[in-house]
């Protein structure tokens, strides 16, 4: 099982209404990911952590980003997922429309 002592932080991703997403490289390894951090200050906050873990675990396929763990620490629930160097599908079409860009369905 995980443990946050695992992971080496090496920066802020984003930040939404439940947590905060970091780029973490694991220490065994090497290998990057990106961590979900979301503050457990109740049981709802528990269990809302918990509905989106099994959400990941249960959608696949190959244009989503796959979960690769999750683990409780210190009042806090870490959600690991694969890191999408490239950003999030907004931030893919807002580079675009900035660049006057378009993409074929076939990319």
């Amino acid at each position: 099982m995980s443990k946050q002592s695992d992971y080496q932080l090496v920066r802020a991703l984003g930040h939404g209404a439940f947590g905060t997403t970091f780029l973490v490289s694991e220490k065994a390894t090497g290998k990057e990911c990106a961590w979900k951090r979301i503050t457990i200050a109740n049981e709802h906050d528990r269990q809302m952590a918990q509905s989106e873990v099994e959400m990941l675990q249960r959608v696949r396929g190959e244009f989503l980003v796959s979960f690769l763990g999750s683990f409780e620490e210190n009042l806090e629930f870490f959600i690991l997922m694969e890191y999408c160097d490239q950003g999030d599908l907004r931030k893919f079409l807002n580079d675009l429309k900035e660049r006057n860009e378009t993409i074929s369905e076939d990319a």
